[in-house]
């Protein structure tokens, strides 16, 4: 079989992962995993431990994706009937790792204590509950 030569990229096209997307004359966009299935979870608050202690303990393997914005570390697990994950932009100046949850919200607080519980931790890793990009819900 004869060696197929392909041609190098059009010197017009912008990275495919450069911003604004859709704006340059590359026909293509590419996408992370994590930002493909970003949008199933929930954020449910946030740890001050970093992800790869939680993956070290719970014996996981730390992803590295680029999501559109920035690079990240992430890890996607189940435990106790629960999908997490837990996440750290590489541009995020908190030194907070974000806790996401497939479930609805009402399930946070169940959730965000199995993970504490499994993981043998106590309420001082938890940085804060609910979503730190939403504005707090006013008491009723």
């Amino acid at each position: 079989m004869a060696e197929i030569e392909m041609p190098g990229p059009d010197p017009n096209w912008q990275p495919a992962v450069q911003m604004p997307y859709y704006t340059g004359k590359n026909p293509a966009y590419q996408y992370s995993v994590w930002e493909r299935c970003a949008p199933l979870f929930q954020m449910i608050g946030g740890l001050v431990l970093p992800v790869q202690s939680v993956a070290w303990r719970l014996r996981l393997q730390v992803e590295r994706f680029w999501d559109g914005l920035d690079e990240l570390d992430v890890v996607l697990f189940r435990l106790k009937g629960f999908s997490f994950a837990i996440s750290k932009h590489d541009g995020d100046p908190r030194d907070i790792y974000d806790v996401w949850l497939t479930q609805p919200h009402e399930r946070a607080d169940e959730a965000l204590g199995a993970l504490l519980q499994v993981i043998g931790i106590g309420e001082d890793a938890v940085a804060f509950r609910g979503n730190a990009h939403k504005a707090p819900t006013p008491p009723n």
